[in-house]
């Protein structure tokens, strides 16, 4: 029987486990280090067998997916923007399905428009057409300044190449790997950086399956994943 199915056994015999415990259990069977032992609790979590509770404490049971629930306007101008540009990939969402997430709650009423970057002028002016309040990749005195939450507005931005999605009703949306870099990255969602990003994360650990390993990969893509790697480290 190998590590892993021996892990596997012990933690299908209590309902959560602690590291420090399950250490002690496997060191009178296996010559392991605790980075060795990390480096099977992550393979574990990322093949969705275990699932992290907080730092140190795992869990078999299957923790909820974040599947974000397009509003009527995302999925309306989806298809537009599909009919118009059928080659182009899309990521199309609106603001509300980041308030699960937050701590300090702001409500966030703008639908988000990702597309390939070679293509963004085009697609904010094809929008713009249709909606006035439309904006370009925003920065953060713009947002201050012009753009309010709670009207919507429809933000036109890159779409990182690779970057995770999935479906949902029909549209792309972003997983919650993309999401969680994202908010750390761009500017328009300065006023959630800094400490109300690492509730966030939390939040998402507790209560969602986070694949880390698509997680750090997206962050590489993005260049932080060693800030990404401290923020886990600091409550995993």
């Amino acid at each position: 029987m190998n590590v892993n199915n021996i892990i596997l056994d012990f933690a299908n015999t209590n309902k959560e486990f602690r590291t420090n415990d399950l250490f002690e259990y496997l060191s009178g069977k296996f010559e392991l280090s605790k980075k060795m032992l990390s480096w099977h609790l992550r393979k574990l979590m990322d093949e969705n067998k275990i699932f992290r509770i907080s730092k140190g404490v795992y869990t078999t049971t299957p923790k909820d997916i974040f599947r974000p629930v397009p509003n009527t306007h995302s999925i309306r101008l989806y298809k537009k923007l599909k009919a118009e540009y059928p080659l182009l990939d899309f990521c199309v969402y609106n603001g509300e399905i980041l308030s699960d997430l937050q701590h300090h709650l702001s409500y966030n009423n703008n639908i988000y428009i990702e597309t390939e970057r070679d293509a963004t002028e085009t697609i904010f002016h094809f929008v713009q057409d249709i909606h006035e309040r439309s904006f370009l990749s925003p920065k953060e005195d713009m947002m201050s300044d012009y753009i309010r939450l709670d009207k919507r507005s429809y933000i036109v931005k890159p779409l990182v190449s690779e970057s995770p999605i999935q479906e949902v009703n029909g549209i792309n949306v972003p997983t919650i790997e993309k999401l969680l870099v994202d908010i750390q990255c761009d500017k328009d969602f300065f006023y959630m950086q800094g400490q109300e990003a690492l509730y966030m994360m939390q939040n998402t650990f507790a209560n969602y399956n986070v694949n880390v390993g698509m997680l750090l990969r997206y962050a590489s893509r993005r260049n932080i994943k060693s800030q990404i790697e401290k923020y886990i480290k600091e409550f995993v």
